[in-house]
């Protein structure tokens, strides 16, 4: 058997694994693919009033004022430039469908647990889902990811009211003005 036909059927023998099939005696198959998708919007409010968050905009301030009193004007200009095009992308991210796998990285290594705990192989943003298969199960782990950034109740309520609200397509979304 040549290589090629061998790799042929360990992949199909990989999907078949992966779909599943009916079990014996009737009884109907759980879905045999399970994903976790996340509402970005909701990881952007919440990591914004983290510590980690107020901690690095305070380095970024600081900076830009040692900057200012070195008068060293070039990094002055990159600093604020930097702040301007943070905000923008906050606003992407908290208020459209901004990627925030930044902020994500923030949280990597409790991912897994999240994931394991809702039974789901995969964890990716609702928003980038394109196509749906019915026999795919998508669970909603938006509110365990957002608790590793925060547990404070008000956050969690701002959480759940925004998803309640479709986001603002990033075309749509006003400039930002100083």
């Amino acid at each position: 058997m040549s290589r090629r036909t061998s790799l042929s059927l360990l992949c199909g023998a990989l999907v078949g694994a992966a779909v599943g099939t009916p079990l014996a005696r009737g009884q109907a198959a759980a879905p045999a693919v399970r994903i976790g998708t996340y509402d970005s919007r909701a990881i952007a409010v919440a990591y914004v009033r983290t510590d980690m968050h107020r901690k690095a905009m305070a380095e970024a301030i600081a900076e830009r004022d040692n900057a200012k009193a070195a008068g060293d004007e070039k990094r002055v200009r990159e600093l604020e430039a930097w702040g301007k095009a943070h905000q923008t992308r906050l606003h992407e991210q908290g208020f459209s469908t901004g990627s925030v796998t930044d902020m994500m990285e923030k949280i990597k290594a409790e991912i897994p647990a999240v994931a394991k705990d809702a039974g789901v192989l995969l964890v990716v943003s609702k928003w980038e889902v394109m196509y749906k298969d019915p026999a795919v199960e998508y669970v909603d782990v938006t509110l365990p990811l957002v608790r590793q950034f925060s547990s404070d109740p008000q956050v969690l309520r701002m959480v759940e009211e925004l998803m309640t609200h479709d986001p603002i397509l990033l075309d749509q979304l006003p400039p930002d003005t100083e």
